[in-house]
This record gives C-alpha cells, structure tokens and sequence, in this order.
C-alpha cells in the first residue's frame, strides 16, 4: 500500500518568502550605500557639519553690555546649551531622569520622545510610517522625522523647486530623505545630543522674522532664553511646525490649541504632572511682542552710520568736488581702521566679511542710558517748542517755504517726489512718467509723522510730501572730552520716516559748529 504523499510548503517557497521579506531592508542597506558614495548627489562632509554655514545676525552693543540692534538678513543669534538653563532651578523640568530646560523639554516631548535613545534615525517612528502613513494613507501621524534629521533639513535644505512633475518630485523627496538620513548619522557622531538640541533650537524660524530661539524669546515675549517659562516654551515650540498657523499674534486661537498639545504631549513624555498641564493650559498665551526692525528701537541714526562706515568702500576721486577733499577722504580711510572694516578685514577662507550673515558682534562707546536720554530730549524739545513754531508760521503764511519763489518750491518738490520710495519703485515696474505723476495726485491709504505718534489717514502722496517737509527737525551728538567717545547720537526725530541724517549729513554754518567749543 503507498504511502500519501505530504503536502506542506516548499523549500523553494519559502525561500522566497525570506526573499520577499528581506527585500525591502536590502533595498535600503543598498540606497544607503549609494547616497553615502554620493551617488544621488553630494552630501555635507564632516568639515562642513563641524562648521554649519547659518545667516548670523550681527550684534551691536552699547558701552554698558545692552544690544541696542542688528543688522541682518535673517534675525538669527546663537546661544549654547548650557545658556538655555533658567537661573531659577524652579523653573528646571525633569525629563528621561535628567534636569533640562524648559524649551527642551518641550521640544522633545513634542517633535521626537526618543530622542536620547536614537543615533539620529528612529526605527520604530519609520516603521509606524510605513504602516500608518504609507500603507493606511493616515496623514496625521507625521513623517518621523527625529529632532537630528530636521536639523540636517534646516542646515543643508532639500533641493525639490526645479522637479515640477509627480514621479521626479516623489524620486527627488526620497532620495532627500536618504541624504538627510546620512548626515543625521554623521552629526549624531559629531555632536552630543545637548549640542544638536541647542543646534536645531538655534536653527529653525519661529515667524515674525525671529531666527533661533534667542531671537524669538526676544521678539515674542522680551526675554533671554533662560528666561523662558513653561508656557512660553510650549508656545515657541508649537509656533515651528506653521510659524504663520500658529503665530499668537496672527492666528491666536491656532496658537493656544497648538500650545496646549505640546502640553500635552509633555504630560505624556513625563515632563509635566497632569495638574500642571491641566493649569497652564488654562492660562492664556501673554505676549511682550518686541519685532527687530532696522527702523526701530534705539540709536537707529547712529546704527545706521556705523553700517556706512563699516560697509565703505574706497574713496573715489569722481566722489568729490576737490583733490584736497578726496585726499582727506582717502587718509580717513586708510587711518581709521572702522571705515570699510568688513572689506580691509578677512575671514578664515579669505573672503571680506558681511555684516548682514557672519554675526559679528561690534562693541561700541554709546551708553544706552545717555541714548535714551538723548532721543527723550530731542523729541521733546521739537515736540514741545520747535515744531510750535513752525506750526505758527504756516498759519500765517500758509506755506512751508518761506522766501521762496514759485519755481524753487517746484524745483524743491520735484526732487522730492524723485527720491521718494514710490517713484522709485513705480519707475522700475516700468510706468510712465505720466502716471507716476499722476499716481502722487491720487489720495490713497497711509501712515504719517505726528510727534504725538503716527498716524492713519487718507491723503495723495504728494500731500504727504508736504506734510513731512514741515517736520521740524534737530540732531544731537555727546561726547566725553576726555576720551572722543560718543557716549549718545541722535541724527533725526524718527529714522523711519527721516533717513537723513541730521548729525552726520547735515551741513552747519562755522558760527554754529564753534560755539560748543
């Protein structure tokens, strides 16, 4: 009698079954081989991830330790993670048994809970991707990327705007993806985990042109980083994911939801008892919003030369009326080490340094005290006594150019309405003289000068041209006769709306210059 013959899976089944499933992993052993030989493009060398390029901003300090601006192309300032740490130990969170500071607590509990126990890839987020989002096509569960790849993302960004089709756009993200993979391995080798934290902190935009998380702790809420509370933190961290959905001054309603889940999630992670998380959620977000701008703050005037003088170039003998006049020019530049300081001084890689990316920090004689007095007193002595004046004169006389011919109050305007914002502009888009002239006849929304504050009203531009040439204006400069140093600088009532620069600019009779003397 035969035997039956047994029925089960081949040997040669199951081999490919072994094959199918271990596919995919030597699919991306493979991939990774190939981005790491460069196949798909270079990736950052060890010498560039040691010294990551970022746009500094440039610092400028008063004689008494304050910054009193910047200049900038993106208002980004540095600070190191033992900065983060709030001087009141209260303030500390405990998290993954070590003490940390507020904003990487609530970093970390928000964007990558494993953060300590990854080498900057982390395996179970990828395999809850691919199940998740891939396969289940849910969205919500966010694409895994750990603190370390974001800041591979933020310090070499992908290259995605010339690949416009589907397939070249998918091909193009996914071999970004491996390239991002690659350098988050090699900055995982590079740097401890506190100097990436601080890295991508330092790193990523905030909205409102705040760069890194000292400028944004600046620019939302008027304090140093270590100064940061809970709440405040979990606001900072939820603004990076939509600095616009999230902004708390743009969308506040998006900004507390958005707050309230990194609190949330630090509940989770352990950082916050649930009572905790439970108050401060309740509370409202309370802003102290300072925005950097180049036309505001203190010593706009005297920010302003120093970028001239510092940025100069050469003089240039078409530059002036006489020889003796450019040969002075020409000593003061060769003598002063200030005038054209970033051309005459190089970097390491022998190129001139900007002022606008490089984060110098320029250290000047200005106390901003004596500044603040400074600007006080002009503005109130044009306020309260000078403009007065000036108004009174133009009741009478009805106009701002007191013994002045017809043709030289046109001649006055029209190199006013030349040097103005909007011609220039209108001329480059390629309107007519015509309607340009036209355009300053047209009564239109604006802001304008008061010295009792700006304000809104509708009038031409031409209109409003007058209007500022009837602000009286005055200049004011301190110095210490026993060293030089000018210890206040006011050029103007308002850099704003006044860019000329009374102080340095403005031409004075001899009787006028001696008299302090």
């Amino acid at each position: 009698m035969s035997q039956p013959k047994k029925r089960g899976v081949s040997p040669k089944t199951i081999k490919w079954i072994w094959c199918a499933a271990f596919a995919p992993f030597a699919l991306v052993a493979v991939m990774l081989l190939l981005t790491a030989l460069g196949t798909f493009g270079r990736i950052p060398s060890f010498e560039e991830l040691e010294n990551p390029r970022s746009n500094l901003a440039t610092e400028v300090y008063s004689e008494d330790g304050k910054v009193i601006g910047t200049f900038f192309v993106q208002n980004r300032s540095y600070v190191q993670y033992a900065d983060l740490f709030p001087s009141d130990s209260t303030l500390r969170i405990r998290l993954d048994g070590r003490e940390v500071p507020p904003i990487v607590a609530a970093l970390i509990s928000t964007e990558d809970v494993r953060f300590r126990n990854h080498s900057g890839i982390d395996i179970p987020s990828l395999a809850r991707v691919a199940v998740k989002t891939l396969l289940l096509q849910n969205t919500s569960q966010g694409g895994g990327s750990t603190i370390t790849q974001q800041l591979a993302k933020n310090l070499f960004p992908r290259d995605t705007a010339r690949n416009r089709g589907r397939i070249a756009r998918t091909a193009k993200l996914v071999t970004s993806k491996f390239k991002e993979w690659i350098t988050a391995l090699k900055l995982e080798y590079n740097y401890t985990k506190e100097e990436i934290a601080a890295m991508y902190l330092n790193t990523v935009e905030y909205g409102s042109n705040a760069y890194g998380i000292k400028s944004a702790a600046h620019t939302f809420f008027n304090k140093e980083p270590d100064e940061l509370n809970v709440q405040e933190a979990a606001v900072l961290v939820g603004v990076v994911n939509a600095p616009t959905r999230y902004s708390p001054l743009r969308n506040y309603d998006n900004a507390v939801a958005r707050r309230n889940l990194v609190l949330s999630r630090m509940a989770k992670a352990g950082a916050l008892t649930r009572k905790q998380c439970d108050s401060i959620s309740a509370l409202p977000i309370v802003l102290n919003f300072n925005p950097v701008s180049h036309n505001a703050g203190t010593a706009t005037y005297f920010r302003e030369m120093l970028r001239l003088v510092m940025n100069a170039e050469r003089p240039r003998r078409n530059q002036f009326y006489t020889e003796w006049d450019y040969d002075e020019a020409v000593r003061e530049y060769e003598n002063n080490p200030i005038y054209g300081w970033c051309h005459k001084n190089r970097k390491a890689d022998g190129k001139p340094y900007d002022i606008y990316r490089d984060g110098l920090k320029i250290y000047t004689t200005i106390d901003s005290r004596m500044q603040a007095y400074a600007e006080q007193a002009v503005q109130r002595q044009l306020e309260k006594v000078i403009q007065p004046g000036m108004d009174r004169q133009y009741r009478q006389t009805r106009s701002i150019f007191v013994d002045a011919t017809r043709e030289e109050r046109e001649r006055i305007m029209r190199q006013a309405v030349r040097y103005s914002d909007r011609y220039r502009e209108m001329k480059s888009a390629g309107f007519s003289a015509k309607e340009i002239e036209a355009s300053f006849d047209k009564p239109c929304r604006m802001k304008i000068f008061t010295y009792g504050g700006d304000r809104d009203t509708l009038m031409t531009p031409r209109d409003s041209i007058l209007h500022h040439k009837g602000i009286m204006r005055a200049a004011m400069v301190s110095v210490d006769p026993r060293t030089g140093h000018v210890k206040a600088y006011v050029g103007g009532p308002n850099f704003r709306y006044f860019k000329y620069d009374m102080a340095k600019q403005g031409k004075r009779q001899i009787g006028s210059t001696i008299k302090p003397f």
